[in-house]
This record gives structure tokens, C-alpha cells and sequence, in this order.
């Protein structure tokens, strides 16, 4: 028999052995010094892809509220937020929500026209109410406040687009808070809270409104996905909340109050916070695998510079 071929050596440590090797005696002694041995090489790999896992593992929880989770509801508090008393005022319905809450065991506040504004508006998340009813206009995912607009007030955030001025109909314009706003300078956490929000909408802004409130803590958003009139969102709001007062489900409170507005064809619908955490995780997940590839490219692109003629000139 003839003698065995010796097994060839390709495995990467080996061609890395070889690439790493000391230049030749010809190469100047300034070329030819020490070059990184194979365990530190591993060990800057290790530690990167260990930073990057970290990096990302933070991100992650602090987007999922792991890292700042809300507070609990201090008992069961309720607030109806009513910015719509500037131009469609209704008593009937403020009675009503208020003594169905009350009959619930809820305590209610009422934060009215005169007291609506954008800082009020901010420090709700920091109240601890279980239940958040907003009865104000809505427009291009703000909401509209009825403080009197003014240029010199809130300075920083016009400049920023996060609150801007809006009009409800007459030549009086008033400050609008943005989904931006809502996201980054709301203060506090809402405690896992409810928000119902009686304004005019579509899917997109409800969708953008249930992220923005996700931010800050809230576990749904029930908003409508088209206009609405006022008499309409009164009623059906007064049918939603006593569902909700019942024990029901926000899923079950928002079938129950599941009419359309006979106008301009608005209906209720909810968004849960766990499902735009879902979406983000999936979408962080992507971003993530397209860095890796792009840190693969750039750490091991030139590098194969080097290891592609060897293996090519060992055939």
C-alpha cells in the first residue's frame, strides 16, 4: 500500500495561523512587527458580538417597559379630560359618566375646559388613573386643547413640531399636542391605563395615539377610526364606558358599543399595547440582523482579502 496522504489542513485557525505569520527577512524590520496572536483576535470578536447582544437586550427592555414598568393604578381612578365644553357643551353626558364610574366604585375627576391645558394635559400619566377619557377634537394625530394659542409659550416644542397651533371651526386657534409630545414629554408613567379617546380619527392616528400612550405606560387605546359627531361619541362613549364598568373586557366593552356614526361613519375600535411591543420587537429584531450582516461585511470583507488567495493556492 502507498503511504497515506497526509490530511490537508483548511480549517480557519489554520489559514489565520498562516496570515498572521511574521513577514519574510526581506521586509524592512519596521514592516515586520509583532502581529496580534489568534486568541486576541477571538477575544476582540467575543467582546463585540457580546456588546452588540447587550446593547440590543437593553434596548429591547427598555422599549417593552422592563426596565421602567409602570406603576399600579392607586385604587380605581377614573378622569374625564373635556375639551370639547368649548364648542359642544353636554352636561347629560358628564352626569352620566360620572355616576356610572361612581356606582363602579370609581373615583372620577373631571378636568374641564378652564383647566385643560397642554401642562395639565402632560401630568395626567403621573395621577395614577386606571381610566384616561379624552373629549376633545382630534386632527393629524394631535389632539386639541382648549388653551388659547400664543406664540411665545411652549417655545422649544413649536420649534420641534410637538405642539402645534389648530383651529376647531372658527378663527380661534388653540394649542394641539402631537403623538410626539405625548411620547416624549408626558410626565410619569400611566399605571397599565385605559385610554378612551372621543375625538375624530382614522386607523392610522388611532394606531400612532396607542403607540404614543404605549410610551407612557397605557395598556389600550379605544379610539375611532373616522369622524364622529358629538352627540354621537357622547352616546356611544356613555354605552362604552358602563360596559367597561361592568366587568366587561375592553374587546367586549367595544363590541358592545360597536354603532357607526349615521353622518360621517366613525366607529370604535382599541389597540393593546402588547401588540405595537410585538411589532417593535420584530422590527428591532430586523434592524439587528441587518447590523450583523453589515458587521460581518466590514469585519471579515477585508479579511477574506487575505484568506481567499490562500485557500485558492492550496488546490
Amino acid at each position: 500500500m502507498g503511504r497515506k496522504k497526509k490530511k490537508r489542513e483548511n480549517s480557519f485557525d489554520t489559514i489565520l495561523d498562516q496570515s498572521l505569520e511574521k513577514p519574510s527577512s526581506r521586509l524592512s524590520p519596521r514592516s515586520s512587527a509583532k502581529t496580534w496572536p489568534r486568541r486576541h483576535i477571538r477575544l476582540v470578536l467575543s467582546l463585540s458580538i457580546l456588546v452588540v447582544i447587550g446593547l440590543g437586550t437593553t434596548v429591547w427592555a427598555w422599549q417593552s417597559d422592563l426596565l421602567f414598568p409602570a406603576a399600579s393604578p392607586h385604587g380605581m381612578r377614573a378622569v374625564l379630560v373635556d375639551g370639547l365644553s368649548v364648542s359642544y357643551p353636554d352636561p347629560a353626558f358628564t352626569n352620566n359618566v360620572t355616576k356610572t364610574l361612581t356606582s363602579a366604585g370609581y373615583t372620577v375627576d373631571y378636568i374641564g375646559p378652564d383647566k385643560f391645558t397642554v401642562d395639565t394635559f402632560a401630568n395626567l400619566p403621573s395621577e395614577g388613573y386606571s381610566l384616561v377619557i379624552i373629549r376633545a377634537h382630534t386632527a393629524h394625530s394631535a389632539i386639541i386643547t382648549p388653551e388659547t394659542y400664543s406664540s411665545s409659550k411652549y417655545v422649544f416644542e413649536q420649534l420641534t413640531g410637538s405642539i402645534v397651533p389648530a383651529t376647531i371651526g372658527t378663527s380661534a386657534e388653540y394649542f394641539a399636542v402631537t403623538s410626539q409630545y405625548i411620547s416624549s414629554e408626558f410626565h410619569g408613567k400611566f399605571p397599565n391605563s385605559i385610554i378612551v379617546l372621543m375625538g375624530c380619527g382614522d386607523p392610522g392616528d388611532r394606531e400612532t395615539f396607542a403607540a404614543a400612550f404605549a410610551d407612557r405606560g397605557a395598556s389600550y387605546l379605544i379610539g375611532y377610526d373616522n369622524s364622529v359627531s358629538a352627540a354621537y361619541t357622547d352616546s356611544d362613549t356613555s354605552t362604552l364606558i358602563s360596559a367597561l364598568a361592568h366587568g366587561n373586557t375592553v374587546a367586549q366593552s367595544v363590541s358592545i358599543a360597536s354603532g357607526t356614526d349615521p353622518v360621517y361613519h366613525g366607529q370604535f375600535g382599541f389597540v393593546e399595547a402588547s401588540s405595537i411591543s410585538q411589532q417593535r420587537i420584530t422590527s428591532f429584531l430586523s434592524e439587528i440582523a441587518l447590523f450583523a450582516t453589515f458587521g460581518i461585511i466590514v469585519v471579515f470583507g477585508p479579511l477574506s482579502v487575505f484568506l481567499i488567495p490562500k485557500l485558492l493556492s492550496r488546490r
